[in-house]
């Protein structure tokens, strides 16, 4: 396996567990696999392009398939696709309603910074619903989504088991940053960082993903770690010792986007 498949299979692994954790379902199609977890935030009901689609045609008759999966589904959904898996042309998106709204970054490290902690930080591992749901309102903040929503999605004691290592930093009692570490079958997966808006800018993502990762390294003895960014995040990842690997984009339905508040 290359690095861009390891990446692509990182990517569709966590979010299966996403989608199961949540009580949904992981469904494969040929030419993508649907990680659906049936609640509200599109970003956990997620189809993935999950290989190499070499011209047009095959991607048009990918995108035909998802739409007719779409279509059954009473939750909105996210397309996410691999640029390297992706023919040249790609106006077949927008021709079949859907619409890129961002990218991430396909990213890994052999050995990620773990001396980058903050001692004003204090780090509480998730194990209650409370953080659970501290978790999920500082991603609500960070993806400008009602809490309900990440909630909905993110408070599952099936999320959070053996092999999780995810964190809550707090200053002054006060919930500020958050970062999680699963263990997985030869590498590490970092996901869920988030920093609460007003306390951007002072090295807390960095601080407590850095924190997260040198726990479970130390549990797992793993050292390999992958993850994907948000562009936003980008730089606070190479800061770790995280490179690019592939990017992914990301589409939302046209009709969902066209439906949003202005």
């Amino acid at each position: 396996m290359n690095e861009i498949e390891e990446s692509n299979s990182l990517f569709q692994d966590v979010w299966s567990m996403y989608a199961r954790g949540a009580g949904g379902e992981v469904v494969e199609q040929p030419g993508f696999v649907a990680t659906w977890a049936g609640v509200q935030w599109p970003i956990v009901n997620v189809v993935f392009l999950n290989r190499l689609l070499p011209t047009g045609d095959d991607l048009e008759d990918t995108l035909k398939r998802i739409n007719d999966f779409v279509a059954t589904k009473q939750q909105p959904g996210m397309l996410i696709a691999c640029d390297d898996w992706l023919p040249d042309a790609k106006d077949q998106f927008a021709e079949h309603g859907w619409i890129q709204i961002s990218q991430a970054y396909g990213m890994v490290a052999e050995k990620c910074t773990t001396d980058a902690s903050d001692r004003d930080l204090e780090y509480r591992q998730v194990d209650s619903q409370q953080l659970r749901c501290a978790v999920a309102d500082l991603n609500a903040a960070g993806y400008e989504i009602p809490p309900e929503m990440a909630r909905e999605a993110l408070d599952h004691t099936a999320l959070w088991g053996e092999g999780c290592f995810g964190y809550v930093g707090f200053l002054n009692d006060t919930p500020v940053a958050t970062s999680t570490t699963y263990v997985r079958p030869n590498c590490l997966y970092v996901a869920l960082v988030a920093t609460r808006p007003d306390f951007r800018k002072r090295g807390l993502a960095k601080a407590i993903t850095s924190y997260s990762v040198q726990r479970a390294q130390s549990a797992s003895g793993l050292k390999r770690t992958l993850l994907h960014s948000t562009p936003m995040a980008r730089s606070i990842y190479e800061s770790l010792g995280f490179r690019t690997v592939t990017t992914f984009p990301m589409f939302l339905p046209a009709a969902l986007l066209a439906a949003a508040p202005k």
